[in-house]
């Protein structure tokens, strides 16, 4: 469990948080054999690129945090369900491993706009808890036309 005490470790770990994903994205779109799902999983990569380089603008900004409520944020690991290092994920499993991934983003965005003392900073996090859902609802709608209609 991670223990915040400043808002530059927050905006850290959400930066962190980030370009791993950028990461996981890009690595998911290579491994993927439809073309539309290799587009799919690189847009996103985009988006994050894009969250990340707004992240390291609100750390210039240096925006004050109710460090007293921010002590421990309960991130927990939810992808234990599926190995994402398999090198023959499907394309089930990408998508399953990408919800949850936004899920988590999205509690974490959430949970920081509650502390946020700043109505500037606290708007942000709320728009970043919103893009993670957006991007989380993209994976559930690919995930409701092509997975649970062949099932």
């Amino acid at each position: 469990m991670k223990i915040f005490r400043t808002f530059e470790e927050i905006i850290d770990y959400a930066i962190d948080s980030e370009m791993n994903e950028i990461e996981f994205y890009s690595d998911l779109a290579e491994r993927m054999d439809r073309k539309n799902v290799k587009q799919l999983f690189m847009n996103i990569a985009l988006e994050k690129t894009a969250r990340m380089l707004r992240l390291e603008k609100m750390k210039d900004l240096r925006i004050e945090f109710d460090v007293d409520e921010v002590q421990d944020m309960k991130i927990a690991g939810a992808l234990e369900d599926i190995d994402c290092t398999k090198t023959d994920l499907s394309y089930q499993e990408a998508l399953i491993l990408a919800m949850k991934k936004e899920k988590d983003k999205f509690k974490f965005y959430s949970e920081m706009s509650e502390v946020a003392v700043n109505k500037e900073c606290r708007d942000t996090f709320l728009a970043l808890a919103n893009e993670e859902a957006r991007q989380k609802l993209k994976f559930e709608i690919e995930y409701d036309e092509f997975i649970l209609v062949e099932n």
